[in-house]
C-alpha cells in the first residue's frame, strides 16, 4: 500500500440519461459532432443519477478502491450540495482531512448522456477552482509516496508550486491537464520534464505536439522528446498506447457495451497509475489503465464502474493485442 495524495477538482454531477438525445453532424460544432435537442424542446430520460464528481474525486476514490492508502486535496462550500459531496465520499472510505470549505458554492456539472454513451457537460466549478494553497498541510505532502493532479482550471502557478516541492522532496507525482492548462502549453511544457507521469488523449497530444492527428508516429515522437519518464495517449475505442525509454507500446482496448464515456479518462489514470504503484511492467500498467476505463464505461456516472483491486484479476487475465516499437 502507498500512500498517494489526489489533488484536483470535486463537483457534483447530475447525470440524465436518454434514448432521445440526438448525435448530429453539423460544420459549425467543433469535431464535427454536436448532441442536442431543439431550442424550446424537452426530453424524457430513462436514467437520472445525483453523484459525486470531478477529476479529483474520480482518482481518489479509484486509487483508493485499487488498494491505496489516500488522501484528497480539493474545495467545496458549505452548502448543501458540498454535504452531499462529502457524504458519498466518507461512504468510500476516503481521508477527507485536507479537503478545504469555503464560503461560495459547491462546484456543479450537468451531464447529459445519449444512447450510444457519448455525452455533453456544462460545468460550473464554484469552489473546486480555488484550492488555497495557504491552506495546505504541507508537512503531509512530505510523507506521500505518489501525488497524482487532475486539471486545475488553469491555475498554473499552483501547478508549478506543486510539482516544484514533489521534485525537490523526491515524491513521485503525476498529471492529466485539462483545457486550462492545455492552453498554456509552453508554460506547460518547462514543468513536463520534473513529472514521473503525464497523460492525454490523442487529440490532446496532436495539439500539444503540434503534430497532425493522423500522423500517429510522429505524435508519439514528439511525446517522447518531452522528457517525461512515463508518457501515456489514450485514443477512445482503438487503446492506448505508453512511451516510456522511447518505447511506444500500443494496446487495444477492451470490447465493452459502453452506456455513458463520463470518468473514463480519469479511470484509466486510476488503473495504470495503481499499476505504476505495484511496480508492474508497462504492458501491465497500461492493460490496467484499459481495464479500469472499460470497466469504468459499462455504467452510469463516474464511479460506478470504477474497479476494486480484486476485480482486476479477470480483466487482466484477457489477452489484447500489442504493437511495440522504438520512436
Amino acid at each position: 500500500m502507498q500512500k498517494v495524495i489526489v489533488v484536483g477538482a470535486a463537483v457534483v454531477d447530475i447525470l440524465l440519461r436518454s434514448k432521445a438525445l440526438m448525435t448530429i453532424k453539423g460544420h459549425e460544432a467543433p469535431g464535427g459532432l454536436a448532441m442536442c435537442e431543439v431550442v424550446g424542446g424537452k426530453l424524457e430520460a430513462e436514467e437520472s443519477m445525483v453523484a459525486s464528481g470531478g477529476g479529483g474525486t474520480n482518482v481518489a476514490v479509484g486509487l483508493h478502491r485499487m488498494g491505496e492508502a489516500v488522501k484528497m486535496i480539493s474545495r467545496i462550500g458549505t452548502d448543501d450540495l458540498g454535504e452531499v459531496m462529502m457524504n458519498q465520499l466518507k461512504k468510500e472510505g476516503l481521508d477527507l482531512s485536507m479537503v478545504q470549505k469555503g464560503e461560495g458554492k459547491t462546484g456543479l456539472s450537468v451531464v447529459l448522456v445519449s444512447a450510444d454513451g457519448g455525452r455533453s457537460i456544462v460545468t460550473y466549478r464554484g469552489e473546486s477552482g480555488m484550492i488555497d494553497s495557504k491552506e495546505i498541510n504541507w508537512g503531509e505532502f512530505k510523507k506521500a509516496d505518489w501525488i497524482q493532479i487532475s486539471s486545475l482550471g488553469g491555475e498554473m502557478q499552483f501547478l508549478e508550486d506543486l510539482i516544484v516541492f514533489a521534485f525537490n522532496n523526491g515524491i513521485k507525482i503525476g498529471f492529466n491537464p485539462g483545457k486550462k492548462e492545455l492552453d498554456q502549453k509552453e508554460r506547460l511544457r518547462k514543468m513536463i520534464p520534473k513529472l514521473d507521469f503525464f497523460n492525454l488523449n490523442r487529440v490532446e497530444a496532436s495539439v500539444m505536439t503540434g503534430v497532425d492527428f493522423e500522423n500517429e508516429k510522429e505524435i508519439m515522437r514528439a511525446m517522447a522528446d518531452l522528457g517525461c519518464r512515463i508518457i501515456a495517449v489514450t485514443d477512445g475505442k482503438r487503446g492506448a498506447s505508453v512511451i516510456t525509454n522511447r518505447t511506444w507500446l500500443k494496446v487495444d482496448a477492451f470490447v465493452v457495451d459502453s452506456v455513458d464515456d463520463t470518468g473514463a479518462g480519469d479511470a484509466f489514470v486510476c488503473g495504470i497509475v495503481a499499476g505504476i504503484l505495484q511496480n508492474r511492467k508497462p504492458e501491465e500498467f497500461l492493460k490496467m489503465g484499459l481495464a479500469s476505463g472499460g470497466s469504468q464505461v459499462m455504467k452510469l456516472g463516474a464511479k460506478d464502474g470504477l474497479l476494486y483491486k480484486d476485480e482486476m484479476g479477470k480483466w487482466m487475465s484477457k489477452k489484447l493485442r500489442m504493437v511495440e516499437e522504438w520512436v
